[in-house]
């Protein structure tokens, strides 16, 4: 691929994660981030009157899932309705009908999701540090790490909320994608525990679905946070990195299959 090939797709994933970008901002999906930050803070200076001594680790543990929960929440919603929403409007005609192939769609609207996602994830982040700064806490320097880790997940997360999105209804994407998200760590705990009584054939199903399904549990250093661990080796990063790399370009390049099989 030439120099100039690869500037022009570097302009067209640029301006469909743009439209993206603006569209979610015209559906003031930001404003509810903005509204759930400001209750954030309100109640931690509530909590803050009568003191906290004491609930320094249930105060951290309580901020830290709030900012998963929510920014999970918002990748989830900003992902799954990218291209069923051009399929609905009719408005991926006039873009395929320019010079942009299904594949650039794709991931522009994967990037547009995954730097909205990002933008709630730094928002509430910083309305999180802030309500315990407020009440004399920190986080210590893993907190740092915590973050990184989280962008990873977030990028999983929206190329498996695109590849949903192109093989089950919009309700059924975000159903299952909450559950795949959330409750990883659930689910893999599950299959632990039911392994050994289960019959061959189970346990088979059972090997296949632990090592194929993603674990985002991985993802997460919030107890690690919580209870001021040092942080985690650079290689523990570097893995975990490949990992949620590999994941977003597996399931990037199914939702880029079944599009470009799927009749519009």
């Amino acid at each position: 691929m030439s120099a100039e090939s690869i500037r022009r797709k570097l302009m067209i994933w640029r301006s469909l994660a743009f439209a993206a970008i603006l569209e979610s901002v015209r559906r003031k999906d930001l404003y509810v981030a903005v509204i759930l930050a400001g209750l954030m803070i309100a109640a931690a200076a509530l909590m803050g009157k009568f003191g906290v001594q004491g609930l320094e680790m249930f105060l951290k543990d309580v901020t830290l899932n709030v900012i998963n929960l929510f920014s999970v929440l918002l990748a989830i919603l900003f992902a799954a309705r990218q291209i069923p929403e051009e399929l609905t409007r009719r408005t991926v005609y006039p873009l395929l009908a320019r010079p942009i192939s299904r594949f650039d769609l794709i991931f522009g609207k994967f990037l547009g999701a995954f730097l909205m996602s990002s933008l709630g994830l730094i928002l509430f982040a910083a309305i999180g540090v802030g309500a315990l700064a407020c009440l004399g806490l920190s986080l210590g320097s893993i907190f740092w790490q915590y973050l990184l880790l989280r962008f990873l997940s977030l990028a999983l997360i929206c190329a498996m909320s695109v590849m949903l999105s192109l093989l089950m209804t919009p309700s059924a994407t975000v159903t299952l994608a909450i559950l795949l998200a959330i409750g990883s760590q659930t689910f893999s705990q599950a299959i632990l525990l039911a392994y050994g009584p289960a019959s061959e054939t189970g346990k088979g199903l059972m090997r296949v679905s632990y090592y194929v399904l993603p674990h985002l549990d991985l993802f997460d250093l919030s107890k690690k946070v919580g209870y001021g661990w040092k942080p985690i080796d650079a290689w523990v990063l570097r893995d975990l990195f490949l990992y949620a790399m590999a994941y977003t370009i597996v399931f990037l390049l199914v939702a880029a299959l079944r599009f470009r099989r799927q009749t519009i």
